[in-house]
């Protein structure tokens, strides 16, 4: 026996072992989502194909007819099998404006008159249809995944598949609750101004909106693809089944078994349950994927990110493949594919011998393997939080790298990536912190005694909105990645200014910039005329003083009316007075 056959034995071994130290990770009592399918089945199309399904229904379940489209003009077998039966009873001929909800809470609204009307009602007395099935050319619903008790049928074999489907789903169903959201880590909005996007394009089964800025999932539609985890940069959404720790937990205990047992140089493969689970143990059965690779299930290539990917290499693998899917939805290898790039930046960066990669089974099996990995880290711990971990990770690997500090260790990323810099035109800030109090990580901050603007990169998730609040235009976003764990995690003072003092009685009440930026921009103005830009430079005690003592006759009150009260002690991470 050869030293490689020797050794993939081992390695088979020790795969072995390790697959059967950790199960898959699941929650043993996830919350889940209830449905209650009780009434009719919408059938809509062409009317043959209508008729079809009708017959083939009978009796079974109340069921209505909607056509929506024209038959074909050349006659087909489908046509003359349809011709053969009766009309079925409700076959109604109207105009559909609106179909929406899920199973057993479909509305459908057509037009009567020129007005709407819910379809259910007209044909049948109650509110919903329980389950619809779309025998159109094209479906009415364009989702990828449609919502569950929708099914879409195209030839004959298809319709009497969805057709028994269809009259199945009648009575009580759950499903666990994939996405949890948490709208007190969210970036999407601020002061009513649109931040951090990424989710909202990427549901394949167009179950999150943005309503009254905020972010909301309908459990109901979510079919836990995963792709709004994967792109959400302060986990704001993440997956809750399995919940993010145990994806990683498991992942750790496995390369550490693989080890532990002997073997060398392993690599991760992370698979879904549906597709890759079976690929994967039928290719452990035969022998033909290299005994190296170990496969971690997870219900969604989407349920588990960068963090975890780059947490694999921190723990010893030598490599890191996603096993695609032959139905991954489009918006869901978009997200992987942003992700991927970041990933590879970090990994390039870092001189690692190979990317993270997303691979179909016919390239899995042809790639070539890495021939080295670091050393197994026993001090990064699985966390929660996906930021933290994904900071760990990457200061582990730089850490153990052939990289130094003081070294170019920054690596630039595309638009778009959720890690980076602010950068700051120093001449333009005032200082006003507008970009302090819309940040939604505390990314920026303020000084406490002192005027100043702190920024963290570690926790800048790259939303965009102190960009878009800062009324001076002194804020740009910079895409990229620190390497070097200290320069990242530490504060950095962005501009400090000695706080301006009121001339009266030296109070500090604002900035120096915002002060001379207000009387260069007054000067010459009508309205502060004799001694209005010298009030400019006191407190606002000092200005009501000092407008009684030159001005006797001055309507306090109406002067008092067009602001509010102050306190005394004024916050220097506030402006309001000298932007009255």
């Amino acid at each position: 026996m050869t030293s490689n056959e020797s050794q993939d034995r081992l390695n088979r071994h020790a795969r072995e072992c390790a697959l059967q130290s950790v199960s898959r990770a699941i929650n043993l009592a996830a919350p889940t989502v209830s449905y209650q399918a009780q009434g009719p089945l919408l059938l809509l199309g062409p009317e043959h194909r209508i008729r079809l399904a009708a017959a083939r229904i009978g009796t079974r379940v109340e069921c209505c007819g909607l056509v929506t489209e024209a038959m074909p003009a050349q006659v087909d077998a489908d046509m003359e099998a349809a011709a053969a039966q009766s009309e079925p009873h409700q076959l109604v001929r109207l105009p559909l404006q609106a179909l929406e909800g899920y199973l057993g809470r479909y509305r459908v609204q057509v037009e009567v008159a020129g007005a709407a009307a819910n379809l259910a009602q007209l044909e049948f007395g109650c509110e919903y249809f329980a389950t619809v099935l779309d025998l159109g050319s094209t479906p009415h619903n364009p989702a990828v995944l449609k919502p569950a008790g929708y099914f879409t049928a195209t030839s004959r074999t298809e319709l009497e598949s969805a057709v028994e489907q269809a009259v199945a789903l009648q009575g009580e169903f759950e499903k666990p609750r994939y996405i949890t959201i948490h709208n007190d880590l969210c970036a999407h909005s601020g002061a009513e101004l649109t931040g951090c996007t990424r989710c909202l394009d990427l549901c394949p089964a167009d179950a999150i909106r943005s309503n009254q800025w905020h972010i909301e999932i309908d459990a109901h539609l979510c079919h836990g693809a995963g792709g709004c985890a994967t792109a959400c940069p302060t986990a704001a959404i993440r997956y809750g089944y399995p919940q993010p720790q145990q994806t990683l937990d498991a992942c750790r205990r496995l390369l550490k078994a693989y080890r532990e047992a002997g073997g060398v140089a392993p690599r991760l493969l992370i698979h879904d349950a549906e597709f890759g689970q079976p690929w994967y143990q039928q290719q452990r059965t035969e022998g033909t994927l290299d005994p190296s690779w170990i496969g971690l299930e997870i219900e969604e290539l989407g349920a588990a990110g960068i963090e975890l990917w780059l947490s694999a290499l921190a723990w010893g693998a030598a490599e890191v493949a996603l096993l695609a899917p032959p139905t991954l939805p489009d918006s869901i290898a978009a997200a992987l594919a942003q992700e991927l790039k970041v990933a590879d930046a970090i990994v390039s960066g870092l001189a690692l011998p190979t990317p993270v990669r997303l691979l179909t089974s016919d390239a899995l099996l042809q790639a070539d393997t890495a021939s080295v990995s670091l050393a197994a880290s026993v001090e990064l711990p699985a966390g929660s939080d996906k930021r933290q971990q994904l900071s760990a990770a990457t200061a582990y690997l730089f850490n153990h790298s052939q990289l130094s500090s003081g070294a170019h260790t920054r690596v630039a990323l595309e638009r778009g990536a959720p890690c980076g810099q602010v950068a700051l035109n120093e001449a333009r800030c005032t200082l006003c912190m507008a970009c302090v109090a819309i940040c939604p990580t505390a990314a920026l901050g303020a000084g406490s005694d002192t005027p100043l603007l702190s920024f963290s990169e570690d926790a800048c998730v790259q939303c965009g909105l102190c960009v878009q609040a800062c009324p001076e235009d002194a804020l740009a976003l910079v895409p990229s990645y620190q390497l070097d764990p200290l320069p990242r995690q530490q504060r950095q003072v962005l501009k400090e200014e000695q706080p301006y003092c009121c001339i009266r009685c030296g109070k500090p009440f604002a900035t120096q910039g915002a002060v001379a930026l207000m009387l260069q921009k007054l000067a010459g103005h009508s309205m502060f005329g004799d001694g209005g830009l010298e009030r400019l430079k006191m407190c606002a005690d000092c200005r009501v003083a000092d407008l009684i003592i030159s001005d006797p006759g001055t309507d306090l009150f109406a002067y008092a009316k067009g602001r509010e009260a102050q306190p005394h002690e004024v916050n220097l991470a506030q402006l309001q007075d000298v932007k009255q």
